[in-house]
C-alpha cells in the first residue's frame, strides 16, 4: 500500500483545503458519502484513495485494482496537491507499507 502525507506550511489545514477544492475539480470525485474516498474520473473502476486529517496534515492511502492503477492514482495526486497547493505545502512524504494479510472467515460451528 502507498501512504502519501501532505505536510501544510504552519497554520494551514491542507485536508479542508482539499475537500473544498475537490468540489470544483472535473477529474477528481467523492466516492462515499462522508466524503472520504476519493475516485479519478479518467478510472472509475481503478480504485480509489482514502483520505483523513491529522492536525492539519492530510493522509492518504491509496487502495488501487491494479498495479498500473497504482502509479496512476499517485502519479494524478501527487500533481494536483502541487499545483493546487504549493504556497501552502512544506511537504509531500511517500511511505510503502505492506498490505495488511487478508482476513480468514470465521468457521461456523
Amino acid at each position: 500500500m502507498l501512504v502519501l502525507q501532505a505536510v501544510p506550511q504552519p497554520g494551514r489545514d491542507i485536508f479542508k483545503l482539499l475537500r473544498a477544492r475537490i468540489r470544483a475539480a472535473n477529474t477528481w470525485d467523492w466516492s462515499n458519502k462522508s466524503r472520504t474516498r476519493l475516485k479519478h474520473v479518467q478510472r472509475p473502476k481503478g480504485g480509489y484513495i482514502k483520505i483523513a486529517n491529522a492536525d492539519g496534515v492530510l493522509v492518504a492511502h491509496v487502495h488501487p485494482k491494479t498495479p498500473a492503477d497504482l502509479f496512476y492514482l499517485a502519479e494524478k495526486f501527487t500533481g494536483r496537491l502541487v499545483a493546487w497547493f504549493q504556497p501552502d505545502l512544506a511537504a509531500i512524504n511517500v511511505q510503502f507499507i505492506d498490505d495488511p494479510p487478508p482476513r480468514r472467515p470465521k468457521k461456523r460451528t
